[in-house]
């Protein structure tokens, strides 16, 4: 099987409430979702509903250029630069203490923090 059926779309989708996993926006907001692949079948992922999750267009398409995790700590750049932008000290520490993770962990370190570019 390539890719989810139509029946196990509409189950992914209902599980995800028809809203983006990532970002939470949904067609109701006035974006596309897609079925995706967590892992990706290109590595060996199924096309199964515990492999599905539903993502709009924008996290879809960031999600193909880069891998999960980079998609990720990408998201939380953004959110971090915003958070800035607010002066929102709460956001601010939260993805800090998501950055920490991807350090302890040695994820994405050729992805530099933008807590600590000059």
């Amino acid at each position: 099987m390539l890719d989810f059926s139509e029946a196990d779309k509409k189950v992914i989708f209902e599980r995800d409430n028809y809203r983006c996993v990532i970002c939470g926006l949904g067609e109701e907001d006035g974006v596309g979702i897609a079925a995706d692949h967590k892992k990706p079948r290109s590595k060996g992922g199924e096309s199964t509903i515990d492999n599905g999750q539903t993502l709009c267009t924008q996290h879809n398409n960031m999600k193909k250029n880069y891998s999960q995790t980079e998609a990720g700590k990408r998201y939380f750049m953004e959110i971090y630069k915003t958070a800035v932008e607010k002066k929102d000290e709460k956001m601010i520490a939260f993805c800090q203490s998501v950055f920490d993770a991807y350090d302890t962990h040695e994820i994405n370190g050729h992805i530099p923090r933008p807590d600590t570019q000059d």
